[in-house]
Protein backbone atom coordinates (compact mmCIF):
# COMPACT_ATOMS: atom_id res chain seq x y z
CA UNK A 1 0.00 0.00 0.00
CA UNK A 2 1.47 3.30 -1.12
CA UNK A 3 2.65 5.92 1.94
CA UNK A 4 -0.08 8.49 0.96
CA UNK A 5 -2.94 5.68 1.07
CA UNK A 6 -1.78 5.00 4.66
CA UNK A 7 -1.74 8.56 5.09
CA UNK A 8 -5.41 8.89 4.03
CA UNK A 9 -6.63 5.63 5.80
CA UNK A 10 -4.94 7.09 9.61
CA UNK A 11 -6.29 11.03 8.78
CA UNK A 12 -9.79 10.19 6.91
CA UNK A 13 -10.91 6.57 8.24
CA UNK A 14 -13.74 4.79 6.72
CA UNK A 15 -16.93 7.05 6.59
CA UNK A 16 -16.68 10.49 5.77
CA UNK A 17 -19.46 12.99 5.05
CA UNK A 18 -20.20 13.82 1.29
CA UNK A 19 -21.82 16.48 -0.64
CA UNK A 20 -22.12 18.18 -4.00
CA UNK A 21 -19.18 20.43 -5.21
CA UNK A 22 -18.74 23.33 -3.76
CA UNK A 23 -20.86 23.05 -0.77
CA UNK A 24 -18.86 22.19 2.14
CA UNK A 25 -15.77 23.61 0.64
CA UNK A 26 -16.48 27.48 0.42
CA UNK A 27 -15.31 28.61 3.99
CA UNK A 28 -11.76 26.88 3.43
CA UNK A 29 -11.17 27.61 -0.42
CA UNK A 30 -8.98 30.33 0.11
CA UNK A 31 -6.72 28.08 2.51
CA UNK A 32 -6.82 25.66 0.08
CA UNK A 33 -5.52 27.73 -2.62
CA UNK A 34 -3.37 29.79 -1.53
CA UNK A 35 -0.35 28.81 -3.67
CA UNK A 36 -2.36 29.28 -6.35
CA UNK A 37 -0.79 32.36 -8.91
CA UNK A 38 -3.66 34.77 -9.01
CA UNK A 39 -2.12 38.29 -9.24
CA UNK A 40 0.05 36.56 -12.23
CA UNK A 41 -2.87 35.58 -13.67
CA UNK A 42 -4.20 39.34 -13.67
CA UNK A 43 -1.44 40.27 -15.48
CA UNK A 44 -1.26 37.99 -18.02
CA UNK A 45 -4.91 38.61 -18.97
CA UNK A 46 -3.93 41.96 -19.22
CA UNK A 47 -0.50 41.74 -21.10
CA UNK A 48 -2.62 39.36 -23.41
CA UNK A 49 -4.97 42.09 -23.84
CA UNK A 50 -2.54 44.94 -24.48
CA UNK A 51 -0.71 42.24 -27.41
CA UNK A 52 -3.73 41.68 -29.01
CA UNK A 53 -5.40 45.10 -29.02
CA UNK A 54 -2.97 48.42 -27.66
CA UNK A 55 -6.29 50.36 -28.03
CA UNK A 56 -8.51 48.39 -25.92
CA UNK A 57 -8.94 49.93 -22.23
CA UNK A 58 -11.38 48.71 -19.55
CA UNK A 59 -13.22 49.98 -16.49
CA UNK A 60 -16.03 47.45 -15.94
CA UNK A 61 -14.96 43.80 -15.71
CA UNK A 62 -17.57 40.89 -15.59
CA UNK A 63 -16.24 37.85 -13.87
CA UNK A 64 -18.32 34.62 -14.46
CA UNK A 65 -17.90 31.79 -12.31
CA UNK A 66 -16.06 34.24 -9.89
CA UNK A 67 -15.50 31.90 -6.73
CA UNK A 68 -14.59 33.81 -3.86
CA UNK A 69 -13.88 36.53 -5.75
CA UNK A 70 -9.93 36.52 -5.36
CA UNK A 71 -9.67 37.75 -9.44
CA UNK A 72 -12.61 40.31 -9.44
CA UNK A 73 -10.72 42.12 -6.10
CA UNK A 74 -7.60 42.03 -8.14
CA UNK A 75 -9.08 43.97 -10.93
CA UNK A 76 -11.54 45.86 -8.43
CA UNK A 77 -7.73 46.98 -6.82
CA UNK A 78 -6.83 48.27 -10.12
CA UNK A 79 -9.92 50.77 -10.24
CA UNK A 80 -11.88 48.88 -12.45
CA UNK A 81 -15.86 48.16 -11.59
CA UNK A 82 -16.58 44.34 -11.45
CA UNK A 83 -19.87 42.47 -11.39
CA UNK A 84 -18.87 38.91 -9.90
CA UNK A 85 -21.19 35.82 -10.51
CA UNK A 86 -21.24 32.07 -9.15
CA UNK A 87 -23.45 29.61 -8.56
CA UNK A 88 -22.58 28.97 -5.07
CA UNK A 89 -24.02 30.52 -2.19
CA UNK A 90 -21.10 30.42 -0.40
CA UNK A 91 -18.35 31.05 -2.49
CA UNK A 92 -20.42 34.63 -2.81
CA UNK A 93 -20.87 34.86 0.62
CA UNK A 94 -17.12 34.99 1.23
CA UNK A 95 -16.39 37.18 -1.79
CA UNK A 96 -18.65 39.54 -0.31
CA UNK A 97 -16.70 39.60 2.93
CA UNK A 98 -13.45 39.80 1.70
CA UNK A 99 -14.49 42.79 -0.78
CA UNK A 100 -16.00 44.48 2.99
CA UNK A 101 -12.47 43.82 4.54
CA UNK A 102 -10.45 45.29 1.76
CA UNK A 103 -13.31 48.41 1.12
CA UNK A 104 -13.88 47.75 -2.24
CA UNK A 105 -17.46 46.97 -1.95
CA UNK A 106 -18.31 50.04 -3.91
CA UNK A 107 -16.49 48.92 -6.76
CA UNK A 108 -17.82 45.12 -6.76
CA UNK A 109 -21.06 43.70 -6.73
CA UNK A 110 -21.19 39.76 -6.13
CA UNK A 111 -24.49 37.49 -7.35
CA UNK A 112 -25.45 34.70 -6.96
CA UNK A 113 -26.34 33.06 -10.23
CA UNK A 114 -25.83 30.24 -12.62
CA UNK A 115 -23.83 31.47 -15.81
CA UNK A 116 -25.70 29.57 -18.24
CA UNK A 117 -29.15 31.54 -16.80
CA UNK A 118 -27.04 35.03 -16.49
CA UNK A 119 -29.60 37.30 -15.66
CA UNK A 120 -28.42 40.66 -15.21
CA UNK A 121 -30.38 43.98 -15.97
CA UNK A 122 -29.93 45.48 -19.37
CA UNK A 123 -28.29 48.59 -18.72
CA UNK A 124 -25.24 46.24 -17.27
CA UNK A 125 -22.75 46.32 -19.75
CA UNK A 126 -19.04 45.58 -19.75
CA UNK A 127 -15.60 46.17 -21.29
CA UNK A 128 -14.34 42.83 -20.55
CA UNK A 129 -15.77 39.12 -19.11
CA UNK A 130 -13.82 36.66 -17.70
CA UNK A 131 -14.06 32.91 -16.77
CA UNK A 132 -10.94 31.65 -14.90
CA UNK A 133 -9.72 28.24 -13.06
CA UNK A 134 -11.44 25.88 -15.28
CA UNK A 135 -14.61 26.51 -14.30
CA UNK A 136 -16.06 26.29 -17.80
CA UNK A 137 -15.49 22.69 -17.40
CA UNK A 138 -17.84 22.05 -14.72
CA UNK A 139 -20.71 22.73 -17.05
CA UNK A 140 -21.08 19.08 -18.51
CA UNK A 141 -23.88 19.61 -20.55
CA UNK A 142 -23.11 21.26 -24.01
CA UNK A 143 -26.40 23.19 -24.43
CA UNK A 144 -25.40 24.95 -21.07
CA UNK A 145 -22.31 25.82 -22.08
CA UNK A 146 -23.71 26.99 -25.27
CA UNK A 147 -26.22 29.74 -23.21
CA UNK A 148 -23.23 31.14 -21.52
CA UNK A 149 -21.89 32.54 -24.72
CA UNK A 150 -25.50 33.49 -25.68
CA UNK A 151 -26.08 35.32 -22.40
CA UNK A 152 -22.73 37.11 -21.58
CA UNK A 153 -23.02 38.65 -25.16
CA UNK A 154 -25.44 41.32 -24.56
CA UNK A 155 -23.97 42.58 -21.80
CA UNK A 156 -20.13 43.44 -23.18
CA UNK A 157 -19.70 46.06 -25.51
CA UNK A 158 -18.85 46.34 -28.91
CA UNK A 159 -15.46 45.77 -29.38
CA UNK A 160 -14.92 44.44 -25.82
CA UNK A 161 -13.46 40.99 -24.65
CA UNK A 162 -14.20 37.85 -23.42
CA UNK A 163 -11.61 35.86 -22.06
CA UNK A 164 -11.76 32.16 -20.48
CA UNK A 165 -10.39 28.94 -20.10
CA UNK A 166 -11.08 25.43 -19.83
CA UNK A 167 -8.57 22.32 -19.25
CA UNK A 168 -7.78 20.07 -22.19
CA UNK A 169 -9.10 16.56 -22.67
CA UNK A 170 -5.49 15.85 -22.04
CA UNK A 171 -5.36 17.06 -18.68
CA UNK A 172 -8.77 15.22 -17.69
CA UNK A 173 -7.29 11.99 -18.92
CA UNK A 174 -4.07 12.31 -17.67
CA UNK A 175 -5.53 12.10 -13.97
CA UNK A 176 -4.58 16.14 -13.50
CA UNK A 177 -6.64 16.25 -10.62
CA UNK A 178 -4.88 13.06 -8.57
CA UNK A 179 -2.99 14.81 -6.10
CA UNK A 180 -2.62 15.35 -2.10
CA UNK A 181 -0.74 17.24 0.58
CA UNK A 182 -0.86 14.16 2.95
CA UNK A 183 3.08 14.53 3.41
CA UNK A 184 3.29 17.67 4.79
CA UNK A 185 3.64 18.35 8.18
CA UNK A 186 0.43 19.33 10.48
CA UNK A 187 1.90 22.87 10.91
CA UNK A 188 2.60 23.88 7.59
CA UNK A 189 -0.69 23.11 6.05
CA UNK A 190 -4.28 24.82 7.27
CA UNK A 191 -6.47 22.19 5.43
CA UNK A 192 -5.32 18.43 4.11
CA UNK A 193 -6.36 17.20 0.98
CA UNK A 194 -6.55 13.92 -1.09
CA UNK A 195 -8.01 13.87 -4.55
CA UNK A 196 -8.66 11.02 -7.04
CA UNK A 197 -10.31 11.57 -9.98
CA UNK A 198 -11.13 8.47 -12.79
CA UNK A 199 -12.37 9.78 -16.96
CA UNK A 200 -15.07 8.06 -18.74
CA UNK A 201 -13.61 8.60 -22.40
CA UNK A 202 -17.24 7.64 -23.93
CA UNK A 203 -18.92 10.30 -21.91
CA UNK A 204 -16.03 12.86 -21.97
CA UNK A 205 -16.41 13.14 -18.01
CA UNK A 206 -14.14 13.26 -14.86
CA UNK A 207 -15.35 12.25 -11.73
CA UNK A 208 -13.31 13.68 -9.18
CA UNK A 209 -13.11 12.76 -5.42
CA UNK A 210 -12.22 15.25 -2.94
CA UNK A 211 -11.18 14.24 0.93
CA UNK A 212 -10.58 17.31 2.54
CA UNK A 213 -9.39 17.72 6.30
CA UNK A 214 -9.34 20.65 8.82
CA UNK A 215 -8.85 21.47 12.55
CA UNK A 216 -11.86 23.87 13.97
CA UNK A 217 -11.25 26.03 16.33
CA UNK A 218 -10.75 23.63 19.65
CA UNK A 219 -8.69 21.65 17.60
CA UNK A 220 -10.97 18.79 16.40
CA UNK A 221 -10.93 17.34 13.00
CA UNK A 222 -13.53 18.48 10.43
CA UNK A 223 -13.33 15.63 7.65
CA UNK A 224 -15.72 15.86 4.54
CA UNK A 225 -15.85 14.94 1.14
CA UNK A 226 -16.97 16.56 -2.24
CA UNK A 227 -17.56 15.47 -5.47
CA UNK A 228 -16.63 17.39 -8.75
CA UNK A 229 -16.97 16.43 -12.16
CA UNK A 230 -15.59 17.85 -15.18
CA UNK A 231 -16.43 17.56 -19.04
CA UNK A 232 -13.69 17.76 -21.75
CA UNK A 233 -14.54 20.19 -24.62
CA UNK A 234 -12.21 20.63 -28.04
CA UNK A 235 -11.35 23.86 -29.06
CA UNK A 236 -13.65 22.92 -32.68
CA UNK A 237 -16.46 22.37 -30.19
CA UNK A 238 -15.89 25.73 -28.38
CA UNK A 239 -15.31 27.68 -31.02
CA UNK A 240 -18.67 26.33 -33.05
CA UNK A 241 -20.59 27.44 -29.91
CA UNK A 242 -18.94 30.92 -29.74
CA UNK A 243 -19.17 31.80 -33.41
CA UNK A 244 -23.03 30.84 -33.48
CA UNK A 245 -24.04 32.89 -30.47
CA UNK A 246 -22.42 35.56 -32.09
CA UNK A 247 -18.80 36.47 -31.01
CA UNK A 248 -15.60 36.83 -33.20
CA UNK A 249 -13.31 34.55 -32.58
CA UNK A 250 -9.82 36.21 -31.80
CA UNK A 251 -7.10 33.44 -30.36
CA UNK A 252 -7.00 30.50 -28.76
CA UNK A 253 -3.62 29.79 -26.57
CA UNK A 254 -1.19 27.75 -24.72
CA UNK A 255 -2.30 28.88 -21.12
CA UNK A 256 0.48 31.46 -19.75
CA UNK A 257 1.68 31.41 -22.79
CA UNK A 258 1.57 33.57 -26.36
CA UNK A 259 1.85 30.09 -28.04
CA UNK A 260 -1.03 28.23 -29.82
CA UNK A 261 -1.96 24.94 -28.15
CA UNK A 262 0.25 21.94 -28.83
CA UNK A 263 -0.78 18.20 -28.08
CA UNK A 264 0.45 18.33 -24.77
CA UNK A 265 -1.48 21.88 -23.77
CA UNK A 266 -2.97 20.66 -20.32
CA UNK A 267 -4.98 24.25 -20.00
CA UNK A 268 -6.28 26.48 -23.30
CA UNK A 269 -7.00 30.05 -23.02
CA UNK A 270 -9.28 31.63 -25.42
CA UNK A 271 -9.91 34.97 -26.63
CA UNK A 272 -13.17 36.20 -28.26
CA UNK A 273 -14.52 39.54 -29.00
CA UNK A 274 -17.73 41.08 -29.80
CA UNK A 275 -18.00 42.49 -33.04
CA UNK A 276 -17.94 46.16 -33.28
CA UNK A 277 -21.46 47.80 -34.38
CA UNK A 278 -22.31 48.22 -38.10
Amino acid sequence: MAESDLRFRKLFGEEVPTADEFTLLPRYYDDLMRDVPYKMWVRYIVDLLRKLDASFTFKRVLELACGTGTIALEFALRGCEVVGVDISPGMVQVAREKARKLGLTKKTRFYVQDISELDLPDEATFDLALCLFDSLNYITDPDRLSQVFVRTLPHIRPGGYFVFDLNSELALRENLFDQDNLSVDEEKTPIYYFWRSQYYESERLCRVDMWFAVKDERGDWLRFKEVHWQRAYSIEEVREMAEKAGWEWVKVLDAYTYRPPHEESERWYFVLRKPDKR
